[in-house]
């Protein structure tokens, strides 16, 4: 809503009075001395207060003696629903009882006929006067209003408004008791929108998207609003079952299925969504948002776009969680954690170049769980750091073991979670591990997922500058599954990147996955980085591979993963070969 300008007001006014002659003389006045006035006319009161509830004049100039409605009681009526209008009264009788009867009811001015010039037009233009200041104030005052309860960008409810209409609204849901549902949207990626194509893009892409968000919403006591930067919250009222915030994430996927169209850009965008219900998942304005807020942030840790998370599902996991949770300290102090070493060879010679450490969960009741299963759940409950630690600790003391038995020293890989980087003593946790173990630093690597990358976060940054200055290799694993640029690499201290086992699997038969592969090789080594093909399984992807000059690959065809002792068995038969054993046998223990 912009700021009223110069103001300019164009106000009504009312002539009421049975004589035609004096509604013409009237009429001439006004308009000879005043400009851009609308003028109406009613021959008696009841006519006149007809008109003026369907026309609401600012000003109200009546006779007192009219038939069918006199004057005064007109006015008495019109205050009756309009205390602001300007009432002029006129008559040719002065009666004092008819003046205080008029001042009781609050006219304007009261003026004797035949008219005064001066006076008409000075009581005309008094009231005028009145209006347009009356007007003036009222205008900014529903400014002001706006822009305390509406987004200046959007023009959508803000956050302080919505929390007012959400409260009422629970009131309404508790008197009659109804369903309320909230849907908390979030626009996937947009930092990197804002970033990438510049402030008044990313405020484009808003204005869009909150458009659509709106267009979306047809029903008319739902409301919309901007919760803040790139999310938005919808209330949707009188629902009759979680099917119909369902059937809004439906249409609303559809609707962001196809691209914000800019007036320069066409932009595709996903949206993640959380749903909460009352009184379901709460009964108050916090609870509410909270639980659609958290039930947000997980489908967007799912990475599964335009999809939808209930407050329920939270709820249950939550439960699973902690289950969780208490299982995995149990087997910290039990030592069912274990890792399994899987070696990366040299193409060409067969040389092993380095060893990867994988965690595995020996449980007692259900057997061997791979990491998939309970790495979420050690992030989020905060045990990733110690369980982290454990595994770094571990594989160094590991390979320092194999190098002290002569083993030809090669480097050991551990990979590292989007937690463990954030959190800033993972340098000195590391530095602390490697001497503690006696081990080189230039004899670990730790493995990142490609889209710790694309967030270019602060800590992260720094963090990885400072491992690698410790001597310390960082790889990118699982790469070409995100979204960061191979030309963007050269902005972090990475040594090594790991092509993701999706596009070896059909390396050979797959002209995309091909061309893919041979285009990250050819950059990378470019860059001067090493390049590893993980899940090699068979012998035509690692002569593939070959072809593309790929120096290194990981897989099933070398070795499955295997315990300590089974890969130092691995490792003696490898040293007895003198480490050029044809890569084309395979491994298997």
């Amino acid at each position: 809503m912009e700021e009223p300008a110069d103001y300019k007001f164009a106000a009504t006014i009312l002539i009421v009075d049975d004589n035609k002659a004096t509604q013409k003389l009237l009429t001439n006045i006004i308009t000879r001395n005043f400009s851009g006035l609308t003028i109406l006319v009613a021959d008696n009161g009841l006519e006149g207060y007809e008109l003026f509830k369907h026309r609401h004049p600012d000003i109200v100039m009546a006779d007192i003696c009219m038939p069918v409605m006199d004057g005064i009681r007109m006015a008495d009526k019109i205050r009756s629903i309009d205390r602001d209008t300007k009432i002029i009264m006129f008559t040719a009788v002065s009666d004092a009882n008819v003046i205080l009867e008029t001042i009781d009811i609050g006219i304007n001015h009261y003026l004797l006929k035949p008219f005064k010039m001066e006076k008409l037009i000075s009581s005309v233009q008094q009231c005028l006067r009145s209006v347009r200041l009356e007007h003036r104030q009222k205008e900014h005052y529903e400014y002001i209003r706006h822009n305390a309860y509406y987004d200046s960008l959007t023009d959508l409810p803000n956050r302080q408004f919505f929390h007012e209409l959400l409260r009422k609204a629970i009131t309404q849901a508790q008197r009659f008791n109804r369903q309320l549902a909230l849907l908390f949207v979030d626009i996937n990626r947009f930092k990197f929108i804002n970033d990438t194509l510049g402030h008044i893009i990313g405020d484009q892409v808003l204005k869009s998207a909150a458009e659509r968000l709106a267009g979306s919403c047809r029903r008319g006591p739902d409301t919309v609003a901007r919760w803040g930067g790139d999310e938005f919250i919808i209330l949707l009222t009188d629902i009759k079952s979680m099917q119909d915030p369902l059937k809004l994430a439906n249409k609303l996927s559809d609707a962001f299925s196809r691209p914000l169209v800019l007036p320069d850009h066409e932009i595709s965008v996903e949206i993640s969504m959380g749903v909460s219900l009352f009184p379901d998942d709460g009964t108050d304005v916090d609870t509410l948002i909270d639980k659609a807020d958290m039930a947000m942030y997980r489908n967007k840790r799912t990475k599964k776009p335009c999809d939808i998370v209930c407050a329920q599902e939270i709820s249950d996991r939550c439960t699973r969680l902690q289950e969780m949770e208490r299982e995995l300290r149990q087997a910290q102090i039990n030592g069912e954690f274990v890792l399994n070493y899987q070696p990366e060879v040299d193409i060409a010679s067969g040389d092993i170049v380095g060893i990867e450490a994988l965690l595995r969960w020996q449980h007692p009741k259900l057997g061997l769980i791979m990491p998939e299963r309970f790495i979420g759940v050690a992030e989020e409950t905060g045990l990733i750091d110690i369980l982290g630690e454990w595994v770094l600790r571990t594989a160094c003391s590991q390979n320092k073991a194999w190098q002290d038995a002569h083993y030809p020293p090669v480097r050991v890989s551990v990979n590292v979670s989007n937690s463990q980087l954030r959190n800033l003593k993972l340098t000195e946790t590391v530095r602390d591990i490697l001497s503690e173990t006696e081990l080189a630093p230039c004899w670990l690597e730790l493995e990142i997922g490609e889209d710790i990358l694309a967030q270019h976060h602060n800590t992260t940054v720094n963090t990885l500058n400072n491992l690698h200055n410790l001597g310390v290799r960082i790889c990118i694993d699982n790469f070409g599954t995100g979204m960061t640029a191979l030309a963007a690499i050269r902005r972090y201290p990475v040594d090594a990147l790991k092509i993701d086992r999706t596009f070896i699997s059909r390396i050979a038969v797959n002209s995309d996955d091909a061309a893919i592969a041979r285009t990250i090789i050819a950059i990378a080594r470019n860059l001067g980085l090493s390049v590893i093909a993980e899940g090699v399984e068979d012998e035509e992807q690692r002569d593939y591979l070959q072809e593309l000059d790929c120096t290194n690959m990981q897989g099933y065809l070398i070795s499955k993963p295997l315990r300590a002792d089974d890969f130092t068995e691995f490792f003696s038969e490898a040293r007895s070969r003198l480490c050029r054993q044809v890569v084309g046998s395979t491994y298997l223990s």
